[in-house]
C-alpha cells in the first residue's frame, strides 16, 4: 500500500430487516428461496484512501454510518461489499471497555485488552506501570472489574489504548473521563497524539475540533461520503445541513454535491493587495524618537473572502456586511486592544416573531474565537430593514479572522434559522510590538517585580 495506511474500495455493509420475527425463519426454511428481509445499509460503496500521517476527521448526523465505517476499519464489522486494507497497528476508541472480563482484576484485564490491540506479553509488561499510573484507580487496579464503577472502567480501557504506541488511532469522539485532573491528562495526551504524525481518524460533531486538529475532512450522509476536503469548507457544510429545516435539507444536498464534483484546483489564500504605500498593505511599527509607533487600522480594497456561504435569503436577505471605527471609517486591517463596529442591514421579507441574531469570528481554520446574540428576542415585519451594528473591543492578535452572522427564530420551542451568512467578510489584525503572543490580548500590564533578598 506504500503510503496509505488504510485503503477503503467500494466497501458497504448492510443489515437484513425483517418484519415479523418469524420472516427470519421462512426464509431460512424456505426451499425455493424467497426473500423475506429488506436491506439496510449502514454504509454504501465507500471509497476513502487514508495516507500515513494523515489526520483526517469524520462528520455526519447520528445514524449516518460513522461508527460502522469506523468499526470496518477496525476488522470489528466485516464488509459484505468490497475491501478494507489497513498497514500498521491500529487502536481505537470505540466503546471503551468492550473488551475487558469483569471477572479479571484491573491488571489482569490490562494484559487481556492489550493481546486483543495486538501487543506481545514483553510488550505489554515494558508498558504496565505506565499504564497503570495514567489509569490512577489505586488499589483497584488488583479488584476484579465487576466491583469498578463506569468511570473507573473507562479510565483503564483508555489509559491502555493510548498507551500502546499505535500507528493508526481511531477516536469516536475524544472521550474524557474521570475527574477534572483525569480530563486535562486525556486531553494532553490526544494533543500528543495529534503532534505525533501518527495517522488519525477522528470522529466528532465538533466543527471547531475537526478544524483545529484535521488536515482532511468527510462528511457522511447515509452511509455515503457527500464531501471529502478542506476540514473548513467540510464543515461550513455539514453545519448548512444540520440547522437546515427538514423540506430544504434535499436542496442543502444537490448543493453539495454539485460543489464536491467541481474540478480540483490548488489551495489558494485570498487575493490580498501587495504591501505598498501607506492605505495599501501592512504598515510595520517603527521607532521614532526611541518610541515604537502604535499602528492604524485601514481598509484594503480587494481584501474579501474566498467563500462565503448564505443559508437561505428566501424570507430574509443580510447585506452591507462592514467593519466600522468609532469614527464610521470602514476598515479591514485592525489594531489590537481598540473598538470596532461590525454591521450590516437585515432585510425581512415575511413577519417573524421572537426572532434573536448573532454574530461569530472564526480562525483562518475555522476555529470558533468568539459568538455572541442579543440579550432579548424581538418581533418583525415584511418590509422591516434594520441596520446591526455590533461594538466590540478586538482583543485579537496578529491573524486572519472571519466574521459570521445568523438570524434565527422560535418554532414550536425550538430555534430555526431565517438565514444565516458564514463568512460573510474576513479581516486581518496586524502586528503592534508588545510582549504578548498567541491568540487573544488579555490586557496584561508590566508585572510588579519585588526583591526578596538582592
Amino acid at each position: 500500500m506504500g503510503e496509505i495506511a488504510v485503503s477503503i474500495e467500494n466497501v458497504s455493509k448492510y443489515y437484513k430487516l425483517y418484519k415479523d420475527p418469524k420472516d427470519r425463519l421462512k426464509e431460512a426454511l424456505n426451499p425455493f428461496g424467497k426473500i423475506y428481509h429488506r436491506r439496510f445499509y449502514a454504509t454504501r460503496g465507500i471509497d476513502l484512501n487514508i495516507k500515513k500521517g494523515e489526520v483526517i476527521g469524520i462528520v455526519g448526523k447520528n445514524g449516518s454510518g460513522k461508527s460502522t465505517l469506523l468499526k470496518l476499519i477496525t476488522g470489528v464489522l466485516t464488509p459484505d461489499e468490497g475491501k478494507v486494507r489497513v498497514e500498521g497497528k491500529i487502536s481505537a476508541l470505540l466503546e471503551l471497555g468492550a473488551g475487558f472480563n469483569p471477572e479479571f482484576t484491573g491488571i489482569q484485564n490490562i494484559f487481556f485488552y492489550a493481546t486483543i490491540l495486538g501487543l506481545s506479553r514483553r510488550q505489554i509488561e515494558d508498558k504496565l506501570d505506565e499504564i497503570i499510573a495514567f489509569a490512577d484507580i489505586g488499589d483497584f487496579i488488583h479488584q476484579p472489574l465487576k466491583t469498578y464503577s463506569s468511570g473507573m472502567k473507562s479510565r483503564l480501557a483508555f489509559a491502555v489504548a493510548v498507551n500502546i504506541d499505535p500507528e493508526i488511532l481511531i477516536l469516536d469522539e475524544v472521550l474524557s473521563v474521570g475527574d477534572i485532573h483525569f480530563k486535562r491528562k486525556s486531553y494532553a495526551k490526544m494533543q500528543e497524539f495529534f503532534e505525533s504524525g501518527r495517522t488519525i481518524i477522528y470522529v466528532s460533531h465538533s466543527s471547531g475540533e475537526i478544524n483545529r486538529l484535521c488536515s482532511r475532512a468527510v462528511f457522511l450522509h447515509e452511509g455515503s461520503i457527500v464531501m471529502d476536503g478542506e476540514p473548513k469548507a467540510v464543515t461550513k457544510y455539514y453545519e448548512k445541513y444540520l440547522f437546515a429545516k427538514d423540506e430544504n435539507r434535499a436542496s442543502v444536498l444537490q448543493e453539495i454535491s454539485a460543489q464536491a464534483n467541481q474540478p480540483k484546483v490548488a489551495k489558494n489564500t485570498e487575493k490580498r493587495s501587495a504591501p505598498a504605500k501607506t492605505g495599501q498593505g501592512m504598515p510595520n511599527c517603527s521607532q521614532e524618537d526611541g518610541e515604537s509607533k502604535r499602528p492604524e487600522a485601514f481598509f484594503i480594497p480587494d481584501f474579501s473572502p474566498k467563500e462565503t456561504m448564505e443559508y437561505d435569503p428566501t424570507y430574509l436577505q443580510i447585506t452591507d456586511f462592514r467593519l466600522e471605527t468609532v469614527e464610521g471609517r470602514q476598515v479591514n486591517v485592525l489594531v489590537t486592544n481598540e473598538t470596532y463596529y461590525y454591521c450590516y442591514t437585515l432585510k425581512f421579507k415575511d413577519d417573524f416573531s421572537n426572532v434573536d441574531f448573532g454574530m461569530q469570528i472564526h480562525t483562518d481554520k475555522g476555529v470558533l474565537v468568539n459568538g455572541c446574540r442579543q440579550e432579548k428576542s424581538m418581533d418583525f415585519s415584511a418590509g422591516d430593514i434594520v441596520q446591526i451594528r455590533w461594538k466590540f473591543n478586538c482583543l485579537l492578535h496578529e491573524g486572519v479572522y472571519y466574521m459570521s452572522t445568523g438570524v434565527n427564530h422560535l418554532v414550536n420551542g425550538k430555534r430555526e434559522y431565517i438565514n444565516r451568512i458564514v463568512d460573510a467578510l474576513v479581516f486581518k489584525v496586524q502586528a503592534v510590538q508588545n510582549c504578548c503572543n498567541g491568540m487573544v490580548y488579555l490586557g496584561q500590564t508590566p508585572p510588579e517585580i519585588t526583591f526578596i533578598n538582592r
